[in-house]
C-alpha cells in the first residue's frame, strides 16, 4: 500500500475512504481545511467503501487525519462521532472513548462485518504519543507517520 504525501492543514479538503480487499484495509482520509458539509461528503465515501466488503467479512482500519483541521466548532462536532459511531457498528469499542467519562457505545455488527484492528494518524506527534502511551492495545495504535501505521496493520493477522 503506498504512502499519501502529508496534507497541508491549509490544503482543500480531502474526504475519502478506499477499501482495499487484498490487504483488507480500509483507509479513511480527512484532510485539509473542513466543513461540516465536507464531514458527511466524508461520511459518504466511508458508507460507499464499507459497502464493498462482503458480508460478514473482517476488516482493519486507517483513520488518517494528517492536516486536518476544523473550519468550525460544528464541523468539529460533526467529524468527532464519525468513527467511534463506525467501528462500533462494526464490532470494535475505539481507546479514544476513555478520554471522555461515560462514553461508551453498544457493539454491533452491520452486516456481520467486524473490524480487527485500528491505525489512528494525525499531524500532531505530542496528541499522538501521548494517545499512543495512555490508550495504545495490541488492537489500536496511535501514529504521525503513515507508513509506520501501514506496516503495523499489514502485519497483524486477517483471520479474525
Amino acid at each position: 500500500m503506498s504512502t499519501p504525501a502529508p496534507i497541508a492543514a491549509d490544503a482543500s479538503p480531502i474526504t475519502e475512504a478506499t477499501w482495499d480487499p487484498a490487504s483488507r484495509i480500509l483507509v479513511s482520509r480527512l484532510g485539509g481545511t473542513v466543513t461540516e458539509a465536507d464531514v458527511r461528503r466524508w461520511e459518504g465515501a466511508l458508507a460507499a467503501a464499507l459497502g464493498e466488503i462482503e458480508d460478514g467479512g473482517v476488516f482493519r482500519f486507517v483513520s488518517d487525519l494528517r492536516g486536518y483541521e476544523a473550519a468550525d466548532m460544528d464541523a468539529h462536532k460533526a467529524m468527532r462521532t464519525v468513527v467511534p459511531l463506525l467501528l462500533a457498528a462494526h464490532g470494535f469499542r475505539t481507546a479514544l472513548l476513555d478520554l471522555f467519562e461515560g462514553a461508551d457505545l453498544p457493539l454491533t455488527t452491520t452486516r456481520g462485518i467486524r473490524c480487527l484492528a485500528v491505525a489512528c494518524v494525525h499531524h500532531d506527534a505530542g496528541k499522538m504519543g501521548e494517545y499512543e502511551r495512555r490508550l495504545g492495545r495490541p488492537t489500536e495504535r496511535f501514529f504521525t507517520d503513515r507508513a509506520e501505521a501501514d506496516a503495523w496493520l499489514a502485519s497483524l493477522p486477517i483471520d479474525g
